[in-house]
C-alpha cells in the first residue's frame, strides 16, 4: 500500500511552472555571463538551472541576432528564436505602420496590412535559397499585433470619412467636463503630431525630380516628427518636439541637445509620447499656470491615435485629466488642426525659401541643389524655432472656434489666420520666382498648398531597411564590443573666447556709428545687441568669480607641515599677477545711454 500512497500524495503536489524567458531577459543572461558573472551565479539570479544558463549561451549568436531583427515590445513577448526572414519583415512592416499613421490620414485596412506583409516578405528573402512560403494568414495578423502592441490601431473597419455626428457629441461632453471642473481657457490644451519634410519643395518642382536622380539621394533621411501643443488661451506654446532617427547628427556635434528652441528626441519607433507627456509637457504647463496665480489642474485633448499611448498617460498625473478625441474628427474639431500646424508650415517653408534666395543672391555660382544639400537638421532646429514662435496667440485662440467656441475672444477674426497663410502662399511664391532656374519660375499656388498639406508619405523598402538599421541597442558581436552611439563632447565656454566676441561686437558698433548717418539706429541695434549679449555677460562674470577663487584658496592653500605661507619680500618670487576680463567695463557706453 506504500507505494500507491505516495503516487496519491505526489499526485497532489503542484507542478513546477516551468520558467519561460523572454528574449529580452535571455539578453540580460548574456550580458551577465559578459560581465565575469558564473553560470550557476545567473542561474540561481534568474532561478533556472545551470543547464538553461548553459543552453542560453549556447544559441547567444541567435539570440542577439533575433532582438536585433525584432522590435523592443516584440522581444519583452517572445521567448524563442523566430525565423530571421519573418522578424526581418515583422520589423519593418512595424515601422511602415508606424510612418503611414504619423499624420492620421492613411486608413490601415487589414487587407492592406497584409498585402504590405507579403511585399516587405518579398522584398527581405530577395535572392536567397530555400525561403519558407508566407501567406499573410488572419492568424498571423492578429499574433503581429500582439507582438508589437498595435491593438490599438484599427487595422479594420475604420470608416475614412469625417464623422460629423461623433464631433458633435465629443463638443457637447467637452463643454460638460469644462463647466463641472472649472477650467478655465489657460488650462485647457491640445497636442498633436506633424510630420515635416524639412527638404521637400513639391513632387513637381525640377529640384525634387533633379535630387531624386542625384546620387546617394535618400529623401526619408530628410523627414522629422515634430509634436505641437498650445492652449486656448492662445498664450503658451510648448515648445516643440522633435523626433529624429539619428542620435548625433554631424550638424549638432557639440551642441547640448537640452538647450535647442526644441525638445530633441530620435529614434520614432518607439514613440514617446509618455516621455514628452511627464518631461516636457508637465514641467512647462506647470511652469506657465504658476506664472499666472492659476491653480495646476489641466485638461489635455489628444486625438486617438496610436502613438498617443492611451493607456501610459491617461491617468499617469493627478492633476491632468487627459480626453481622447473619436476616430475621424481631427479635421473638424482638432484646434491644432483648424489651421494652426498650417500656419506653422507656412511660417517654415517661407524662412526656408528666403534662406534660399538669399544664400544664391550672395553667391550667383551657388545653384538650388548645392543649397539644398547645404541644408543640415541644425538649420531646420533654427527654422523651426523661429516659425513656431511666428504664430501669434490670437491666431491660436481664434482655432478653437469649432470645439469651444465660447473660449474664443474674438470670433470675428476667425479668419485671421486663413488670412495670413494666403499671406505666406503669396509670399513664398513671391521669393520662389525671385529664384532663377531650377524650375521655380512659374511655381504656382497650388504648389505651395501641396507642400503645406503634404501628410504621410509610404516610404519604400529600401527606406525601411535604413530605418531598421538604427537604434537596435543590441550587437552580434561575441566579444561584447556593442555599437553604442557616442555623446559628442560640448565645447566649454571661456573668458577668453567671449572677450573675443566682445570686442568684435565693439568694433561692429563703432563702423556703424561711423558709417550710417543716422545714428538713432546704430545707437538703437547697439542698445537692442547689448541687451541680447547679456547672458554671455552674466557667463563671463562667473568664470572671474571662480578664478578669483580658486586664486585665493591656492594662496592660502597650508603646505605639507600644514602651515600657512608666508609673503615672500622677493620680487622675483611673487605670484604673477592674472589678467582678467574687466566684465564691469563691458558695454559701458550703452549702459550709459
Amino acid at each position: 500500500m506504500a507505494p500507491k500512497r505516495t503516487a496519491e500524495v505526489l499526485s497532489r503536489v503542484p507542478k513546477r511552472k516551468k520558467a519561460v524567458m523572454c528574449l529580452t531577459e535571455k539578453i540580460r543572461v548574456l550580458d551577465k555571463l559578459r560581465s565575469g558573472m558564473s553560470y550557476s551565479a545567473v542561474g540561481r539570479e534568474f532561478n533556472v538551472n545551470e543547464s538553461t544558463i548553459r543552453y542560453i549561451k549556447k544559441k547567444e549568436k541567435e539570440i542577439r541576432r533575433s532582438v536585433r531583427e525584432a522590435a523592443p515590445e516584440s522581444a519583452k513577448l517572445t521567448s524563442i528564436v523566430r525565423d530571421e526572414a519573418m522578424e526581418k519583415m515583422e520589423k519593418r512592416l512595424n515601422l511602415w505602420i508606424l510612418e503611414m499613421t504619423t499624420d492620421k490620414k492613411s486608413i490601415m485596412d487589414s487587407i492592406v496590412v497584409r498585402l504590405k506583409a507579403k511585399e516587405i516578405y518579398c522584398h527581405v528573402t530577395q535572392g536567397q535559397r530555400n525561403v519558407k512560403p508566407f501567406s499573410a494568414s488572419a492568424g498571423w495578423l492578429a499574433r503581429f499585433k500582439r507582438r508589437y502592441g498595435v491593438k490599438n490601431v484599427k487595422l479594420a473597419g475604420e470608416a475614412s470619412s469625417a464623422d460629423q455626428e461623433a464631433a458633435e457629441e465629443f463638443k457637447k461632453y467637452l463643454l460638460s467636463v469644462i463647466q463641472e471642473k472649472g477650467y478655465v481657457k489657460e488650462q485647457v490644451f491640445n497636442a498633436d503630431e506633424t510630420g515635416l519634410f524639412y527638404k521637400d519643395v513639391g513632387k513637381r518642382t525640377y529640384i525634387t525630380q533633379m535630387a531624386s536622380r542625384a546620387p546617394g539621394f535618400k529623401s526619408f533621411q530628410d523627414h522629422a516628427t515634430l509634436l505641437l501643443c498650445t492652449n486656448a488661451k492662445g498664450d503658451f506654446k510648448c515648445k516643440p518636439l522633435m523626433v529624429y532617427r539619428a542620435p548625433n547628427p554631424q550638424a549638432l556635434k557639440g551642441k547640448n541637445v537640452n538647450h535647442m528652441p526644441v525638445h530633441w528626441r530620435w529614434n520614432k519607433k518607439a514613440w514617446m509620447m509618455s516621455d514628452w507627456f511627464h518631461n516636457c509637457f508637465i514641467p512647462e504647463v506647470e511652469h506657465y499656470l504658476q506664472g499666472r496665480n492659476l491653480a495646476f489642474k489641466v485638461l489635455l485633448i489628444l486625438e486617438n491615435a496610436p502613438v498617443h499611448c492611451r493607456e501610459e498617460i491617461e491617468n499617469a498625473h493627478p492633476n491632468v485629466e487627459v480626453l481622447f478625441m473619436p476616430p475621424n474628427t481631427t479635421s473638424l474639431i482638432q484646434p491644432l488642426d483648424q489651421g494652426i500646424i498650417k500656419a506653422f508650415k507656412a511660417h517654415y517653408t517661407r524662412e526656408l525659401y528666403t534662406k534660399a534666395w538669399e544664400t544664391l543672391k550672395a553667391n550667383k555660382e551657388t545653384t538650388m541643389m548645392d543649397y539644398w544639400r547645404s541644408v543640415t537638421i541644425h538649420n531646420v532646429i533654427d527654422y523651426v524655432g523661429t516659425a513656431w514662435d511666428s504664430i501669434k496667440p490670437a491666431s491660436i485662440n481664434n482655432c478653437w472656434k469649432k470645439v469651444w467656441p465660447d473660449c474664443v475672444e474674438n470670433l470675428e477674426g476667425f479668419e485671421g489666420i486663413t488670412e495670413n497663410i494666403k499671406n505666406s502662399v503669396r509670399n513664398i511664391m513671391h521669393i520662389a520666382q525671385q529664384i532663377s532656374g531650377e524650375g521655380f519660375e512659374d511655381m504656382k499656388e497650388e504648389d505651395v498648398e501641396e507642400i503645406l498639406a503634404e501628410k504621410a508619405v509610404e516610404p519604400t523598402n529600401e527606406d525601411l531597411d535604413e530605418m531598421a538599421k538604427q537604434g537596435t541597442g543590441v550587437s552580434d558581436d561575441e566579444d561584447g564590443n556593442e555599437s553604442q552611439p557616442k555623446t559628442p563632447r560640448i565645447v566649454p565656454l571661456t573668458a577668453a573666447k567671449i572677450s573675443e566676441w566682445n570686442s568684435a561686437l565693439e568694433k561692429i558698433f563703432n563702423d556703424m556709428e561711423e558709417c550710417d548717418p543716422m545714428l538713432d539706429r546704430s545707437l538703437k541695434f547697439k542698445r537692442l545687441a547689448s541687451t541680447a549679449f547679456a547672458p554671455y555677460t552674466e557667463i563671463l562674470k562667473e568664470i572671474r568669480q571662480r578664478a578669483k577663487q580658486t586664486e585665493l584658496m591656492e594662496l592660502f592653500k597650508p603646505d605639507g607641515e600644514g602651515h600657512l605661507p608666508t609673503p615672500s619680500t622677493s620680487a622675483n618670487s611673487q605670484t604673477p599677477k592674472v589678467e582678467l576680463p574687466d566684465v564691469d567695463m563691458l558695454f559701458s557706453s550703452s549702459s550709459a545711454e
